[in-house]
């Protein structure tokens, strides 16, 4: 084979697989906007309008491309409610195959003014057959307006993408999951439960990426965390809607068992 021949071979090999690359980052960037947009979709549909930003978590630069949580407005869950959400644990990138080490905030008076920190790889949690990335979002339904909502979801957020927790398997083989004492910055630490979403809650939908699937955390009582313990965390779910509860998180109200 000629030289220049050879050199044409090779050009038109490398042409090809630099069009194949790019039509596959294409194809993935297209199946994250369908997905993301689908999503928007189906909450605004059964919530209410997002707002124009979404609150991103510094720790998660890098590791959760995209993603970010909501406050939407839910006059439909009751007068001055909200719906606090994840948005992004349904998108095709995840589950994630990094995490942020050394991550430390610098900042002057309440304004924080740097973060800085590395990402390392780690083990890509298994994903489940048919779903959308982790195949849930979780939510929180509480008061509008409250900081500890968000908070509690930046812990959930912590606890999947860095050490790969798996809520939703967690939640379908215990029929709910129960964590005490988490530190919410609410008026006292909080014990929750974490469900599946049940009606008039948006319980999930498939999206162009996989199923979706809608979680629940609930503020619980201690007497309601014991009492789950011994009867079930279906069971207890199952109290609070009977009580006109439901999934519904108030600090400080009365609990539903003694």
């Amino acid at each position: 084979m000629r030289t220049g021949s050879f050199k044409a071979l090779t050009s038109a090999v490398l042409a090809l697989f630099g069009v194949g690359a790019a039509a596959a980052e294409k194809t993935q960037e297209q199946s994250w906007q369908e997905t993301y947009d689908a999503r928007q979709k189906y909450f605004e549909g059964t919530v209410g309008p997002l707002s124009n930003d979404i609150l991103k978590m510094l720790n998660t630069s890098g590791v959760w491309p995209g993603g970010g949580l909501y406050a939407i407005p839910a006059p439909k869950m009751g007068s001055g409610m909200a719906v606090y959400t994840t948005f992004g644990f349904t998108n095709p990138d995840m589950p994630t195959s990094v995490r942020m080490t050394d991550f430390k905030l610098s900042s002057e008076g309440n304004r924080t003014t740097k973060a800085e920190g590395r990402l390392e790889a780690k083990p890509r949690a298994p994903q489940r057959p048919g779903a959308a990335g982790y195949g849930y979002e979780i939510i929180v339904v509480a008061p509008a307006g409250l900081d500890w909502p968000l908070n509690l979801l930046q812990w959930a957020v912590n606890a999947e993408l860095m050490n790969d927790v798996g809520f939703l398997d967690r939640v379908e083989k215990y029929g709910g999951l129960t964590v005490e004492q988490v530190d919410a910055g609410a008026s006292e630490p909080l014990n929750i439960l974490v469900s599946k979403a049940l009606p008039p809650l948006p319980v999930g939908t498939q999206l162009p990426a996989g199923k979706m699937e809608i979680l629940v955390i609930t503020t619980i009582t201690s007497a309601e965390m014991q009492w789950s313990m011994k009867n079930g965390r279906d069971h207890l779910l199952q109290r609070l809607r009977e009580a006109g509860v439901g999934q519904i998180s108030n600090v400080g109200r009365e609990g539903v068992v003694r």
